[in-house]
C-alpha cells in the first residue's frame, strides 16, 4: 500500500499522457452510437506494453483502448504473471492501471472485458519482458578539454562486455568492459558534441540508456588579440573636445570579431571603425567636456578570445572651443565633398547677409512674441529684438572662409552676451554660461545628447533606404531636426535654456514657425540644408573592411550613424592610383596576383534615389599587399621604383624646357613618396626598411640635380 501510495502522482501524470496521445478510435465509435458485434478485432485494441516488448523499469502503466463503451461492460480484469492489478480507470475510451515491481524476465499479461452477466466479451494474452537497466546511478564525466580532443570516464555499468562511444550519433571508439575511460580525439574546434556511451551486455545486446554529456571544445586559437600603440595614451593631456580614438588592433590566427568589439568613453559606447588591411580601430568621440575621461577598449578574435585595455586622458580647453572646433570639423567635411554643395552655403550667407535688420525683424515673431510679455518694463524691447536679430544675421551671414574668426568675435561680443543673458533673466535664469550653449546644442558628452546628439539618434532610427532619401527631401532632414529640437525642449530639468524658453512659454512648434519663416525668405536655404546633410552624414561616415583571399581582395562597407549602408545605396570608384587596383561599384576592390602591391584613392557616393547627383561621402588612400612573402613584395616595389626611376632620368636627359623638367620630377617624386609608404607596413626588418628609403631618396636628389645644370 505505501508503493501505491508513492506512485500514484506519477501513475496520474503518466496515464494522462497516454490516454492524450493514443489513437482515439474507439472514444470515437463510442460517440457516434453505433457498436459492432463484440469480436476480438473491436473490443480490446492497442494493449500497451505490446505483445513481446522490452521494458527496463520495475514499473510500467498498461492500458488499452476499449472499442465498446464502458456501460456496456461489467468489469475489467487486468492481471500480470496471474497477479490482478488495482481495478483499472477509464477515460475517454482508454482503460488503464500500473504494474510495479517488476524484476528481470519475461512476464505474463492477461485482460478480461466481461459483460454485465460476467460472460466474457474478450479475452487477451500476451507477455511482455523486463530488463532493468545497468546504468543506474551512472554519470559521464568529461576532463582535459582541448580544442580537438577530450577524455571521456563513466560510472562503471552493472554488468558489460564492453562499451561503445558516440559522439553527436556517430560510433567514435570501443574499450573492454574493464575500461570506463576514452580518449575523443580529431574533433573539430569550437564545436559542440553530445557524447554517450552503451554497454554491451552478456547476451550480446547493447544497452540504449547510457549516460550522456553535451562538451563544447575549446577554439583553435587560444591567443587573447592584441591592442597596440593607443591614442590618446594613458595619462595624455588633450585640448579638442571631440577627441579621435586609434590603436593597431590584431590577432595571430582567427582574426578581429568586429561585431562582438566596443569602444567605450566614460562607460559610454562609442562608434567605431576598423580597417582590416591595416589593423587599424578609430573612433571619434562624443563631446566630452573638461576633465578626466576613461577609456575602455574591448576587442573579441573570431575564436572568442577576449582583450580588454583600460586608461584615462584629460582634456581642458575654453569655454567657446568646442563650438568652433566642431564648426570647423563639418565645414571641412563640407569642404571634402563636391564644389557644389560649398557654393550653395555661400549664396545661402549672401541671402543672410541682405536681410533687412528693419524689415525682416518679423521673421522672428513667433518667438519674438512670447519673449517680450516676459521682459521688465526697464527692458528697450524695440532695441532688444533688433540685437537679437542682429545677432541671427551676423552667424547666418558669416563669410565661408571667415567662420572660425567671426564665430569668435560673436562669443566674445559684449552685444551678444548682454542679448542672451537679458532673455536668460526675463525666462528666470541668472547665470547662463557658455556650457549651457554648448550642452544644448552637442550635449555634456556624458548623459546629455543635445540636439545634435538626438539628430544622430534619429538618424541611427532610420533605415538605410530612408537615409539615403534625405538626399532629395529637404523636408525630411526639417522633421528630424525639429523631432530634435521638440524632445529637447521637454527636458528642461536637465538643459538650462529648454528650462529659459518654458518660463517665456516658447513651444517647438514657435521654433518651427521661425524656422519656417526663414526658410519662405531664403530662397537658398534649401539646397544649403541640403549639403550639410551631405556633409554631416560624410562626417558620420565610417568605413569597415574584410580582407580575403590572401589580400588581393579587400571588401568595403560603410556605416552612418551606426546604419549599415547596403551596396546598393552606394556607388564605389577609384579616384586615382595604380592601374593595377580595381574596385567594383558595390566596394570589391582586388589587384591581380602579379602586382604584389597596389595604392589607389577609392571613394563611396550615397545614390540619389531622386535621379539627382550622387553625393561622395567618403574617400581614402588605400593599399593592397598580398599575403604573399614580403622579401618578394619588398624586391617588386624596388623593381618598379627603379623602372620608374630609369625611365624619367631617360626623359629628363631629353626635356628641352624647365617646364618639362618639373613635370617629370613631380612624378618622380610621388613615385617615391608611394614606394617608401608601400615598403614601411611590410615585415622587413628596420635597416631593410631605412636602406630601402635611403636608396629612393637618394635616387631622387640624383635625378633632381641634372636641373641645376640646365
Amino acid at each position: 500500500m505505501k508503493n501505491f501510495r508513492l506512485r500514484m502522482p506519477y501513475l496520474l501524470i503518466v496515464s494522462l499522457l497516454v490516454m492524450l496521445f493514443v489513437p482515439q478510435f474507439a472514444y470515437a465509435e463510442e460517440h457516434v452510437g453505433t457498436r459492432e458485434t463484440a469480436d476480438s478485432t473491436t473490443i480490446i485494441g492497442g494493449v500497451s506494453p505490446s505483445d513481446g516488448a522490452m521494458i527496463t523499469e520495475s514499473f510500467t502503466n498498461i492500458s488499452f483502448a476499449l472499442g465498446i463503451p464502458i456501460a456496456d461492460t461489467g468489469s475489467i480484469m487486468i492481471m500480470v504473471d496471474d497477479q490482478q492489478l488495482i481495478e483499472p480507470n477509464y477515460m475517454h475510451g482508454m482503460v488503464f492501471t500500473y504494474c510495479s515491481n517488476l524484476q528481470n524476465g519475461n512476464h505474463s499479461l492477461n485482460i478480461r472485458v466481461l459483460d454485465h452477466d460476467k460472460n466474457i466479451l474478450q479475452e487477451y494474452n500476451g507477455s511482455f519482458n523486463v530488463r532493468l537497466s545497468v546504468w543506474k546511478d551512472s554519470i559521464l564525466k568529461a576532463e582535459n578539454i582541448e580544442a580537438t580532443s577530450v577524455r571521456l570516464s563513466w560510472t562503471p555499468a552493472k554488468e558489460s562486455l564492453g562499451y561503445r562511444i558516440y559522439g553527436n550519433s556517430l560510433l567514435l571508439g570501443f574499450v573492454n568492459g574493464n575500461i570506463n575511460t576514452f580518449d575523443a580525439t580529431n574533433l573539430t574546434p569550437k564545436t559542440t558534441y553530445n557524447f554517450k556511451v552503451e554497454a554491451v551486455r552478456s547476451d550480446g545486446r547493447w544497452t540504449t540508456d547510457g549516460p550522456a554529456l553535451t562538451v563544447s571544445t575549446f577554439p583553435q586559437d587560444r591567443l587573447n588579440p592584441f591592442i597596440e600603440s593607443v591614442s590618446p595614451a594613458d595619462g595624455d593631456s588633450l585640448t579638442t573636445a571631440w577627441p579621435k580614438i586609434t590603436a593597431k588592433v590584431y590577432d595571430v590566427d582567427s582574426g578581429i570579431n568586429v561585431s562582438m568589439s566596443m569602444v567605450g568613453i566614460d562607460n559610454r559606447i562609442v562608434p567605431f571603425s576598423y580597417d582590416e588591411a591595416s589593423e587599424t580601430l578609430i573612433a571619434i568621440a562624443p563631446r566630452l567636456p573638461s576633465g578626466t575621461h576613461s577609456l575602455l577598449i574591448f576587442v573579441t578574435d573570431n575564436d572568442g578570445n577576449q582583450t580588454r585595455y583600460n586608461s584615462s586622458f584629460t582634456v581642458k580647453y575654453e569655454a567657446g572651443m568646442p563650438f568652433l572646433e566642431r564648426s570647423n570639423t563639418i565645414r571641412a567635411a563640407l569642404d571634402a565633398g563636391d564644389p557644389a554643395d560649398v557654393e550653395d552655403v555661400r549664396r545661402l550667407s549672401s541671402e543672410f547677409a541682405e536681410l533687412d535688420e528693419i524689415t525682416d525683424q518679423s521673421l522672428i515673431d513667433p518667438i519674438w512674441n512670447k519673449i517680450k510679455l516676459k521682459l521688465p518694463a526697464s527692458v528697450d524691447k524695440v532695441e532688444l529684438k533688433r540685437k537679437l536679430f542682429h545677432i541671427i544675421v551676423t552667424i547666418g551671414s558669416l563669410p565661408y572662409d571667415q567662420q572660425e574668426s567671426g564665430i569668435k568675435t560673436i562669443l566674445s561680443d559684449p552685444e551678444f552676451l548682454w542679448t542672451l543673458n537679458t532673455i536668460a533673466v526675463a525666462g528666470g535664469e541668472t547665470n547662463l554660461t557658455m556650457e549651457d550653449i554648448l550642452s544644448f546644442i552637442f550635449g555634456d558628452g556624458v548623459d546629455l545628447r543635445g540636439i545634435e546628439g538626438h539628430v544622430l539618434y534619429y538618424l541611427s532610427e532610420l533605415s538605410p533606404i530612408e537615409l539615403s532619401g534625405l538626399l532629395g527631401d529637404h523636408q525630411k532632414m526639417t522633421d528630424i531636426l525639429m523631432k530634435a529640437i521638440t524632445n529637447q525642449l521637454s527636458q528642461t530639468s536637465y538643459y538650462k535654456i529648454s528650462k529659459i524658453l518654458r518660463n517665456l512659454n516658447v513651444t517647438a512648434y514657435d521654433v518651427q514657425s521661425t524656422l519656417l519663416n526663414f526658410q519662405k525668405r531664403l530662397k537658398h536655404d534649401g539646397s544649403a540644408v541640403h549639403a550639410w546633410t551631405v556633409a554631416y552624414i560624410r562626417l558620420m561616415a565610417q568605413e569597415s573592411v574584410k580582407v580575403s583571399n590572401d589580400g588581393y581582395q579587400h571588401n568595403y562597407s560603410l556605416k552612418v550613424a551606426s546604419v549599415d549602408i547596403p551596396p546598393q545605396a552606394l556607388t564605389w570608384k577609384k579616384v586615382s592610383g595604380s592601374s593595377h587596383l580595381t574596385i567594383t561599384p558595390d566596394g570589391i576592390v582586388s589587384i591581380p596576383e602579379e602586382a604584389h602591391i597596389a595604392t589607389a584613392v577609392i571613394q563611396a557616393a550615397l545614390i540619389n534615389p531622386s535621379s539627382g547627383a550622387n553625393k561622395v561621402i567618403f574617400q581614402k588612400e588605400v593599399t593592397l599587399i598580398a599575403g604573399k612573402d614580403p622579401t618578394v613584395i619588398f624586391q617588386s616595389i624596388m623593381k618598379t621604383f627603379e623602372g620608374k626611376l630609369g625611365e624619367i632620368q631617360s626623359k629628363l636627359n631629353v626635356a628641352t624646357t624647365h617646364e618639362e623638367q618639373k613635370l617629370l620630377l613631380v612624378d618622380l617624386v610621388n613615385a617615391g613618396k608611394q614606394a617608401i609608404k608601400q615598403i614601411k607596413p611590410l615585415n622587413i626588418s628596420e635597416e631593410v626598411k631605412t636602406k630601402a628609403i635611403d636608396t629612393i631618396t637618394n635616387g631622387i636628389v640624383h635625378a633632381a640635380s641634372s636641373l641645376l645644370f640646365f
